[in-house]
């Protein structure tokens, strides 16, 4: 009989309770924090990079653009959030929108074609700018199926003004 009060005694004992639910839970919680992390800095970046391709894309829409000064107005506004080396285009022109053709995306997780042609005036455009950002976390993206990184795209599509 004896010992079953020491049995009862042990189930209403609740000492270290506390710290087993919270090496069950703190796992989990941690995951879920770096998540909503990376997800964070995924949405900055993208806004980044979209911001920046529609200013950039003012200068092809008026017909002022280069290359060089098309790449120089997306690195000024999309950093410090994005390295201006990593970011890749493509522009592209035609005399419609549905001659246009969206890139494809890599193996390598770019744009699988880059290039730059402005059009003229009135031409149909097609501007996409990517970054392929590395995953902070990767080793959590790995074991979720990814390769450990992320592509932040954006696509604008618009008529260039008559100039």
């Amino acid at each position: 009989m004896r010992s079953f009060g020491h049995v009862r005694r042990c189930r209403r004992d609740e000492s270290g309770a506390a710290a087993i639910e919270f090496a069950l839970l703190s796992p989990i919680f941690l995951v879920i924090l770096c998540a909503w992390t990376e997800v964070g800095l995924c949405l900055l970046m993208e806004s980044a990079l979209d911001n920046a391709a529609r200013d950039a894309s003012r200068l092809i829409r008026t017909g002022t653009a280069t290359e060089a000064t098309f790449k120089a107005a997306v690195c000024a506004k999309a950093s410090p959030a994005i390295p201006c080396a990593s970011i890749t285009y493509n522009v592209q022109s035609a005399s419609s929108f549905a001659s246009l053709s969206v890139i494809a995306v890599s193996s390598t997780g770019t744009l699988s074609s880059t290039g730059f042609a402005a059009g003229s005036s009135g031409s149909d455009m097609l501007v996409q700018a990517a970054y392929s950002k590395p995953a902070f976390f990767s080793s959590l993206l790995k074991a979720a199926g990814f390769s450990g990184n992320i592509l932040i795209m954006t696509t604008l599509a618009f008529q260039n003004e008559s100039y």
